[in-house]
């Protein structure tokens, strides 16, 4: 008894769950982020000699579908950009967010398009580190993948750099 007892503290002790002014957050509440204010969005070449793409205004929005696990995830139900943006962007695939205990945030399956002059697809497949959440703010720092089908003067890869904060709920940890 007293084995499965430490075991179900150590299971427990691992889960991952998100926080509001200290309330567990629940499944199916929903996550509201924008870009936050006179801040812009960057995605330039990962050598940084080059800007791609700055935005002014951005938001991410989502629904928590699972806590307590090893992370928590949000399905993306808007990825919006713009429209300030100094290239059309678009979000094809809105993909999820999953959240570990220590903040560390990655998005899988998110595609979006960037047209600078033609159309550059990228994503984070399978998974991808894009940034971290700390108390309401969700610091974005990614190299993102170019997508198939691939255009042959899109860069590889992109790094995405923003400052997001939660507005609901709006002091969000982990």
């Amino acid at each position: 008894a007293a084995m499965a007892l430490a075991a179900f503290a150590a299971s427990t002790a691992s889960a991952t769950d998100l926080y509001s002014t200290g309330v567990k957050v629940p499944v199916g509440a929903s996550l509201h982020a924008t870009l936050e204010a006179g801040s812009t969005m960057v995605f330039s070449t990962t050598d940084g000699s080059s800007i791609v793409n700055t935005c002014t205004a951005s938001t991410v929005e989502g629904e928590v579908d699972s806590t307590g696990g090893a992370n928590v995830t949000s399905a993306i139900d808007a990825l919006t950009w713009g429209p300030t943006c100094s290239v059309t962007t678009d979000t094809l695939t809105n993909g999820k967010l999953h959240i570990d205990r220590d903040g560390t945030v990655r998005s899988t399956i998110s595609v979006i398009t960037l047209n600078i002059g033609i159309s550059c697809r990228y994503g984070t497949g399978g998974g991808t580190d894009v940034g971290t959440l700390n108390t309401g703010k969700l610091a974005i720092n990614a190299v993102i993948k170019e997508q198939e089908p691939k255009a042959f003067l899109c860069p590889d890869t992109i790094k995405w750099v923003a400052n997001y904060r939660f507005t609901s709920p709006h002091d969000l940890t982990a």
